[in-house]
């Protein structure tokens, strides 16, 4: 990544140790910079947040410890290649090209993750439904937002694989970053969150017993929770509402 002095976080001078690390696994997991590419040097890291070169150090180590760099000495950090979106990473590029909305992305999972969960009910195996209970085991024991966040990605992903058929999988493969988007902003809203996160129990309790109505119906409420909740952000760019909901994890004055 090019080393560009003037490329500031907004507010990020004297950032703590957490926004430092919050922020810049948000660039990790919304796909910026590329896997294999070279993050900017800790220099570099610490003007951008005005913080110490130690500090940035120890964040780096954590994101390593976390899967999403590895740090060569001598050499610097470098995004690790291993995403499963990797391969849909052009779909990614064309979906923000159109600028889609919430409601867009919304209407889309609906179409497809009401048929993933039916399928995922007829299909899973004692291997998927343990997956899937360790999904919700860890979205409970999350601290913070983003941890819930991965959480919630990685039930809808085991969802999606337990429905047996690898076109559907790399179908949400496409939309992951998207989707991880869309759920910091459901997730951070109290509303949002106390209505729809009951929902994943009764989706894994339907997969588990084999019913594939009662799991796309469940599929299809939890979804429609942020059709009914989200006001006018259903309308705007995600991108933008992505933004705000960033600069308000991270508590940074609005650009």
């Amino acid at each position: 990544m090019a080393e560009a002095a003037d490329q500031r976080t907004p507010g990020g001078r004297g950032a703590s140790k957490q926004s430092v690390a919050e922020r810049l696994e948000l660039e990790l997991l919304s796909g910026h910079p590329d896997p294999g590419s070279q993050l900017e040097s800790e220099r570099v890291l610490a003007g951008r947040f005005g913080v110490s070169r130690p500090m940035i150090r120890e964040v780096l180590r954590g994101l390593q410890e976390r899967g999403l760099i590895e740090i060569h000495p001598g050499r610097g950090a470098f995004v690790r290649d291993v995403r499963v979106t990797d391969a849909v990473r052009p779909l990614d590029t064309l979906y923000r090209q159109h600028r889609p909305t919430p409601r867009d992305l919304i209407q889309a999972r609906v179409t497809l993750e009401r048929e993933t969960a039916s399928l995922a009910a007829l299909n899973a195996t004692e291997a998927d439904i343990e997956a899937l209970q360790e999904c919700l085991d860890r979205f409970d024991r999350a601290k913070d937002l983003l941890a819930k966040a991965r959480a919630d990605i990685a039930f809808h992903a085991a969802v999606a694989r337990a429905s047996r058929n690898p076109v559907i999988e790399l179908m949400f493969g496409s939309i992951t970053t998207l989707t991880f988007e869309l759920m910091l902003r459901s997730l951070g809203d109290p509303l949002v969150s106390r209505e729809g996160v009951p929902y994943h129990q009764q989706i894994l309790d339907a997969i588990r017993a084999a019913d594939p109505e009662t799991s796309r119906a469940a599929m299809i409420g939890h979804l429609n929770v942020a059709l009914e909740n989200y006001g006018d952000d259903l309308d705007e760019s995600l991108d933008l509402v992505t933004q705000r909901r960033i600069e308000q994890l991270l508590d940074l004055p609005a650009e």
